[in-house]
């Protein structure tokens, strides 16, 4: 492969602030979002001088914020619950849940609550719904079910699917022993995206891209003038 002139680089390195822009837009835009996790971008270097945009998602637990309403549910800690979607299974860390018209326990979109025992929807009974700390989801004192909670491959990263479902990996899931489970009813995770290093990032990245158009220039010019002054015949 020819090595690269300077605009070629230049052109590379904004892209990669373009890219670098959309991500902490994104992660501003979706900080009042419930369970919402930032993604950070680096940048990968491609013959030791291109940037190429590289994006991993912060799993980090955002604040539990009280809210008092039984149809509120977070994870204190990692882990995710299993809910059964159109496309499939999908991980989601909670928010404010309902009990639809066929009365399926399911999250703000629809998505049904699968159950350990027998790996399907949660069928709810009439009357209050509680859910202890370990997940299992009670009401009129007779328990229904436990909700299905697994924890993020080790040596992987989850592929997210909008704002709040991820895609769980196809092999070596890792099943949240009971023991280890901290769900809290009446609480809701907050995003855990900080608004001060976020707009600190956004400032940042457009100074970069300020000074990258510039140094393109001012290449520009200088290529100028060598075509139409230097090439001159004397």
């Amino acid at each position: 492969m020819p090595p690269l002139n300077g605009l070629e680089s230049a052109a590379s390195a904004l892209r990669y602030y373009e890219r670098k822009q959309e991500v902490v837009a994104n992660n501003l835009a979706n900080l009042s979002t419930t369970g919402f996790k930032q993604q950070r971008i680096f940048a990968q270097l491609l013959d030791g001088i291109r940037p190429v945009a590289r994006t991993s998602s912060d799993l980090a637990v955002g604040t539990l914020r009280q809210t008092g309403s039984p149809m509120d549910v977070a994870i204190e800690g990692d882990g995710f619950f299993v809910v059964s979607t159109p496309a499939g299974e999908r991980y989601t860390r909670g928010g404010t849940v309902r009990v639809d018209d066929k009365n399926f326990l399911v999250d703000s979109d629809g998505n049904r609550f699968l159950g350990m025992k027998k790996n399907e929807p949660l069928k709810m009974l009439d009357g209050p719904v509680e859910i202890t700390p370990t997940g299992e989801v009670r009401q009129n004192g007779q328990v229904v079910d436990i909700i299905r909670m697994e924890g993020a491959p080790k040596d992987g990263e989850l592929q997210r699917e909008g704002h709040s479902l991820w895609i769980p990996p196809t092999d070596n899931k890792q099943v949240v022993p009971i023991e280890s489970r901290r769900v809290r009813q009446g609480h809701l995770e907050e995003s855990n995206v900080n608004s001060m290093s976020a707009l600190v990032d956004m400032v940042t990245v457009q100074r970069s891209f300020a000074s990258v158009q510039k140094a393109i220039i001012e290449m520009d010019r200088t290529n100028e003038t060598a075509t139409t002054q230097l090439a001159k015949p004397l």
